[in-house]
C-alpha cells in the first residue's frame, strides 16, 4: 500500500508541476533544458527563476553521485541473480566491489564523455522511469501471486 501511495501522490505532484508550468508559459516557449527557471522569468519572477536554478544545480550533482554510490551494488546484485558476469561479485578483504566498482566507472565515465549531455538526460530519465515502473509492477505482481502465508 505504501508503494501505490506514494506512487499516486509523486504523481499528482509531477502532474500538478506540469500543469503550472504549462499555465505560466505557452507550451511551444517551454524549455526543454531549464523549464521552471525560464518559466518563472517568462511571467516576471526573477527570484523564483533562481531559487529553482539553484535547485537544478543542486539535485544534479546528488542524483549523480548517488547513482554512482549505488552503481556497484546493483550490479553485484545482479551478478548474484546471474545477470551479469561473476567479476561483479568479487570483494576485496573490507567488503569492498573493488573490480564492479572500476568497470562500472569506466562505463560511466566513457558513455558520458562519448554522449552529449542532452541525450544523456533524456536518456537517464526514461531509464529511471523505466526501471521504477518495472519494480512498482513486480511488487504488485509479486504481492498478487505470492502464497497466503508470506511474511510480506
Amino acid at each position: 500500500r505504501a508503494i501505490i501511495l506514494t506512487l499516486i501522490i509523486v504523481t499528482s505532484l509531477y502532474i500538478s508541476a506540469s500543469l503550472g508550468l504549462a499555465g505560466m508559459v505557452p507550451y511551444e516557449e517551454i524549455s526543454e533544458t531549464s523549464g521552471f527557471p525560464n518559466g518563472f522569468r517568462y511571467v516576471g519572477y526573477g527570484w523564483a527563476a533562481d531559487i529553482t536554478a539553484l535547485g537544478e544545480l543542486t539535485v544534479l550533482p546528488l542524483v549523480v553521485l548517488v547513482t554512482i554510490m549505488a552503481q556497484p551494488r546493483l550490479c553485484y546484485a545482479m551478478s548474484v541473480d546471474g545477470l551479469l558476469p561473476p567479476i561483479f561479485t568479487e570483494m576485496d578483504s573490507s567488503g569492498n566491489l573493488r573490480e564492479g566498482t572500476r568497470i562500472a566507472g569506466i562505463i560511466m565515465v566513457t558513455i558520458a564523455t562519448l554522449v552529449p549531455f542532452s541525450y544523456l538526460d533524456d536518456l537517464i530519465s526514461s531509464g529511471i522511469l523505466l526501471a521504477f515502473t518495472m519494480t512498482d509492477a513486480s511488487v504488485i505482481l509479486v504481492r498478487q501471486t505470492s502464497p497466503a502465508d508470506a511474511s510480506f
